[in-house]
């Protein structure tokens, strides 16, 4: 990122797409390049990556964003987990460098037209997942050479950061998004690194609240990882 001064700028992304009130605000700044250890650095200080945008919530009277990360050396899968890798035993997870594939975008746009009932273009693709300024692989998920998923993973310093996964709607029963991130885990500890940062957990949301499901985990409170189960189990004021 080099020694050039930071412009952070406000951004008004209308209603919170987690909760059913309140206004989605972040502070970002653009960066074309940065390394491993700069961009670890500003995960412990709660930012997060989208394209070439460096951001952290920053929504007036909520602070509910909390970041979390799983401890990869540490992590036993619970019983549930353990049904889903029997499950997918079956599938090659293959990890390849970053670019645009048409088989890939196809995929993504498939997903957020049955998931989220939105339309795409391979401009927005290009923008949000292939854009940016570090070492980012994508993680194939696959059936017999039948693409069932993609998982877009940044490389930091001691970790790796999942920034987004998409599949086949078809193969919903697979459970695929719980087997990316034990296969995001597995693949922290063949790398040898110690975290997997999953971005921003809502306790009270039901679209992030999944994140809490992999264990050790930590998160970031008052700049200051804890262990979650401590933060669970904390006194209700």
């Amino acid at each position: 990122m080099g020694r050039s001064r930071i412009q952070l700028y406000q951004t008004n992304n209308g209603p919170c797409p987690y909760r059913d009130t309140g206004i989605w605000r972040n502070l970002s700044f653009h960066t074309e390049s940065i390394s491993a250890r700069a961009y670890q650095n500003l995960m412990d200080q709660g930012f997060r990556r989208s394209g070439c945008s460096i951001y952290h919530p920053a929504c007036p009277g909520c602070q509910r964003c909390i970041p979390l990360r799983i401890n990869a050396n540490q992590f036993t899968p619970s019983k549930s987990q353990r049904r889903t890798l029997r499950k997918n035993l079956d599938l090659q997870v293959q990890v390849q460098p970053l670019r645009f594939e048409q088989e890939h975008f196809q995929l993504y746009q498939r997903y957020q037209e049955s998931w989220h009932h939105s339309q795409v273009e391979p401009e927005d693709y290009y923008e949000f997942l292939i854009r940016s300024p570090m070492e980012t692989e994508i993680m194939c998920y696959r059936l017999h050479g039948e693409l069932l998923g993609l998982g877009w993973v940044d490389r930091a310093e001691n970790a790796l950061s999942s920034v987004y996964f998409a599949f086949n709607p078809d193969h919903a029963n697979r459970r695929l998004g719980v087997f990316s991130v034990l296969a995001e885990l597995n693949y922290c500890q063949q790398l040898g690194l110690s975290w997997l940062y999953m971005g921003y957990w809502v306790e009270d949301s039901e679209k992030m609240r999944y994140k809490a499901d992999y264990r050790p985990a930590e998160v970031l409170i008052d700049q200051e990882w804890l262990p979650l189960d401590s933060y669970l189990n904390r006194p209700i004021r």
